[in-house]
Parts: structure tokens; sequence; C-alpha cells
């Protein structure tokens, strides 16, 4: 099991964990994957009694009412992660499916629809308790072909009162496996349509540009929108129903939303929502915070949560703010109004904002220079970029550094440019020229300093490019927003599988908007929270001038997991320390 899972207590390596679920029989097989005794399973199940499983609690929903919320008891909850986590080894989701999802969300979900001339909406009724035992069990066998005795106690572990319940780690992935076919037959019936199709968790989204809504997916009558009898079918084919109170319709001359978020023109948050944050703030600004606190119960919240249960006002409007730059991204104006207007009032930087990284960016991402040394002075002959990643060490690309791994040249040295150009000697600790990575030792710096990373990627994301491009002895560095554009598989061409007898071990890489250069090489590449998600290695060619050359090179950055792989490889037993 990879170690930044830190979370799930399986010893199991994930590829042992793989073959082994894909092979259960029995109740024995259960208890031998998930690590625990057939008695514990057995009493967890059958004896703990099911009032003493989840405990029940109300939520309120956005539009109004209730939802209720099982959360299981701490020794089942422990079982679900377990089982969550081996079944996302296996389980990819289709590219339409948002909700749930790592790497995607509300905002991936909008951004499909984005300047569409109409937009569908509409919800699936009683979502999760539509799913009863049955169906999860025909997907656990159906899916993974597992035998039927397991199939059973997995479904048993998974399901409460015949449904999944709404609060369990694995309801999600459920949920999502039994909709496969429901997805597969949307996805069909909107590209016959000309139509984007997506769907985040009960939310079913179509939209097109067409300059008619095609009536075979809905079409207005009667003051009210009417699915088309195809849609009807495939959803009441796969077991659910439509809520027809929440199908919408609309035109690019209306307002256009997708999972609360609009996409008329541009993501962005519905004006209203904006004003709620500015009232909280005002009312932040003029008076005390437990006065604040008071008129905040009063006005917001009443009738929403039990007395003596009310959010503290300061994280509610934090939250709201968070919102606003998922959405509208870290370089909007409002974003950055309302982040200051907060973090004045909590006196203190909770928000960065407007050149809030650079600084830190500059104290560790550094100039990579491989090249000869003498009695007298260093030769450089090779440049890239590199940076500290805690818990890690000093990372940067195996092409930058390769030469003096072969011995051509006899130095490694690092800088910070114009900001320090005192050169630290370096020396590789672990070269994959197959991922393109490399891991250094700097001379006087220890492992805990530099940047946090993170694994949560998905398509349009905010993303800014660190590094020293044609680094020209003292330049600042060099930095370029933009975004996650697409995720292409690669193959590792020098590793060999003697059981399948294929080349390659199967990767992914990223690519991005901003322009990888040459010098570039080994830069990170940060989210809007300044932690890593990947490696600048491969961009632009340069070319000479006049030259009719066409530069459609795409920019691709290493993931971070290849990163932490690499690591895992040299220290099989250590797990490195670093705040996510």
């Amino acid at each position: 099991m990879s170690y930044f899972d830190a979370n799930i207590e399986l010893q199991a390596k994930d590829e042992d964990l793989i073959t082994a679920f894909k092979k259960l029989k029995d109740f024995r097989d259960v208890c031998d994957i998930l690590e625990v005794t057939p008695t514990h399973l057995h009493y967890i199940l059958y004896k703990k009694g099911t009032s003493k499983l989840y405990r029940h609690f109300n939520i309120p929903k956005r539009g109004g009412g209730t939802r209720q919320i099982l959360a299981p008891c701490d020794s089942l909850i422990i079982l679900q992660q377990k089982l969550n986590y081996i079944m996302s080894l296996i389980y990819k989701p289709k590219f339409a499916v948002h909700g749930y999802v790592k790497g995607r969300s509300i905002v991936s979900n909008a951004k499909q629809h984005l300047n569409k001339n109409y937009v569908l909406n509409f919800d699936i009724e009683d979502f999760f308790p539509s799913i009863n035992f049955g169906r999860v069990r025909g997907v656990l066998k159906g899916f993974f072909k597992m035998g039927e005795d397991a199939a059973t106690v997995i479904a048993n572990i998974c399901c409460y009162n015949n449904s999944l319940p709404q609060g369990a780690p694995t309801s999600p992935i459920l949920s999502n496996m039994i909709c496969f076919q429901l997805d597969k037959e949307m996805q069909l019936i909107a590209k016959q349509n000309s139509c984007v199709y997506t769907r985040y968790a009960d939310d079913l989204t179509f939209s097109t540009t067409k300059k008619h809504f095609p009536k075979a997916i809905a079409y207005r009558g009667d003051h009210c929108v009417h699915l088309g009898q195809r849609i009807l079918t495939i959803i009441q084919d796969n077991g659910f129903k439509v809520n027809h109170s929440k199908t919408r319709l609309h035109s690019n001359h209306q307002h256009l939303g997708v999972t609360g978020i609009t996409v008329n023109e541009k993501l962005n948050v519905k004006r209203d929502y904006i004003k709620r944050i500015r009232a909280i703030l005002r009312c932040l600004e003029i008076n005390s915070l437990d006065e604040a606190q008071k008129i905040f119960e009063e006005k917001y919240i009443r009738g929403h949560t039990k007395e003596g249960n009310f959010p503290n006002i300061m994280n509610v409007v934090r939250g709201m703010i968070n919102y606003v730059r998922l959405v509208k991204g870290p370089d909007d104006s409002i974003f950055e109004k309302l982040a200051r207007r907060y973090n004045k009032i909590a006196k203190s930087e909770v928000f960065n904002v407007g050149i809030k990284y650079s600084r830190f960016w500059t104290s560790y991402v550094c100039v990579v220079e491989v090249g000869f040394k003498d009695e007298d002075d260093f030769y450089p002959e090779d440049q890239g970029t590199g940076f500290f990643l805690q818990g890690i060490g000093f990372i940067t690309n195996a092409h930058v550094v390769k030469k003096f791994n072969g011995n051509d040249f006899n130095a490694i040295y690092i800088n910070r440019s114009r900001y320090d150009q005192t050169k630290i000697a370096a020396s590789i600790l672990e070269i994959d020229e197959d991922r393109d990575l490399a891991i250094l030792k700097i001379q006087g710096f220890e492992s805990n300093i530099g940047f946090s990373y993170s694994t949560d990627y998905y398509g349009g994301q905010p993303i800014t490019l660190l590094g020293y491009p044609n680094h020209g002895g003292s330049d600042s560095l060099y930095t370029e927003n933009g975004e996650i554009k697409q995720y292409r598989p690669h193959y590792m061409p020098n590793k060999y599988n003697e059981e399948t007898g294929k080349l390659g071990v199967h990767q992914e890489r990223i690519v991005i908007s901003p322009r990888i250069v040459t010098g570039n090489s080994g830069g990170p590449v940060v989210n809007t929270e300044n932690q890593v998600i990947g490696v600048a290695t491969k961009g632009f060619k340069e070319i000479s001038p006049g030259s009719k050359d066409d530069l459609t090179a795409d920019s691709i950055i290493v993931k971070i997991e290849d990163v932490l792989a690499l690591y895992a490889e040299m220290h099989t037993d250590e797990t490195p320390t670093v705040n996510q």
C-alpha cells in the first residue's frame, strides 16, 4: 500500500490487494483481505445489532428541507474505509462522472458545460435509498467477478436497512459503479444529439451549442419541461426515478447553472452568494466577534440547526470565500477583495492574495547547473530547475543531471539566482530516467523544508509553473499561471514485465497550458494552495530566428505520485513527514 494513504490501515501491497479482491469467494476471504479476524467481522455484522451500527442525523438541503445522514460506528467505518480504498484501486470512473471522484469536483463538472446555448439539469429522486442490497451484491459479482458468498458479506458491510447509507465511505464509489450502464447510455444519447453529458451524484446535466435543444432529450410544454421518452426509459431501466420538480431547461439568454455554478460565459457564483458574504463581512467589521456571532445565529441559520449547535461565523464565511476562490480562481478581483477584508478582520494572512508566495517560492526553487569543476572554477554546461519538497529532498528531472550521472561532468551546483547567487554543491541520491526524476542531496539542508504536495487533480484546475527558463546568470524567478489541460497515458520504455511479456509500466502524464521551455525542466507546478502537484519535464523546443517550424509541442509534467513512488523505492521502510 502506498504510504500517502495513511488513513488506511492495510499491510498488503496495492497489487496484492487487487489480485486478492478479484478472487474473493467466501467469508474467510473477506476477513483475510480486510485483515480482521472472523470473530470480529461476525460480531460487527451479526451480533452488534443494527441500531448500534449507525448514528442518524439530518442536515439542511440547499433548496429547503433536510437530508438524513447515517454515520457508521467506528468499527464499521474502518472496514468501509478499507473496502473503499481497495475498490478505488480497481474501479476507474467514466469521464462524465464528477461526483465522489478524486481530482474532480463541482467545478470540473460545471466546466464541461461552459459557453453552451442550452443547459438541461435534472435529478434522480432518492438516489442512495434507491440502491438496495440486491443491486449492491449484483454489482460486486458482476463488476469484480467475486463469489456469491463474498459479495453477500461485502454488501452487508456496505448496506443498511436494504439500501446504501448516505454517510458510509463505500456508498459513493458503489453508487458510481451501479450507474455505470446509466452513464454509458446517457453518453451515447448525448453524442447522437451533439450534447455534452455529465453526472455529479444524483444531478444529471446535458448541454449543447445547437440552435435548438434536441427534443429527443427534453422539450418545453405545458409550462414545464418534459424529458424525452428515451431518457425516461434509461432512468427507469436502471432502477431510478426522476425528481421532476427539479428538471430545468434554460437558454443562454437566461441564467445557466450547473451544480450551483454559473456557466454562461465563465465559471461564476451567483450574485446573491457574493452579497451574503459581503453582508457577513460587514457585520464582522462593525461589531465585536461575539455580537456578530449572535446576529449571525438570528438572521442566517435559525431553523437550520439545533439550538446551541451553531457554527462559528468566521469559519462559515471563510468556507464561503474559499468556495469563491475554487470557482472563480485565485486571481479573481472579487475573491481578492473578499479575502483581504477577511484577513483584516482575522488580523492574520489566512488567505494569500496578490504576490502571496513570491518569498516562499524564491526560497525553495533553485537553478540547477551541471558542469566541470577544476581547482579554480566551475564551468556549467547544462542548466535546469529544481525545488525542495518536504520530507523528500531536492527534486529535479533526470535529464537535467544525467550527464553527471554518466560521468561526462564532475559537479552539480544549485543557487537561487538573483536572490542569492551562492553556489551550493549537490549530489545524486536517486535517479530514474524512465520517470525522468532525480532526487539530489544538498549540503547543509534537511529534508523537512520546502513545498508540501497534493495528489488531487482535475481538468481545468488553476496551476502555476515556476522555474528558471533560459537562465542568464542572475535572473529572477519566472512564473506562469495556467490550468491542467489533459491526462495522457505514458509507458516507461525500459521496463520489461516478465509475466505479461510487455514493455512499460503505466503512468499518467499531465498536459498543462503554461509553456515549459529550456531551463524550466525540473521546476515545480503548484496549485492554488501552493502545494506541488507535478514536475515540469517536457515542453516547447527552441528554434532559430526566422525558422518556419511550428511550435506545437505540449507542455507535460510528471505527477507528484511518481516522485513519491521513487522515494518509496529508496526508503521502503520509511515514511516522509509531509504536510499535505
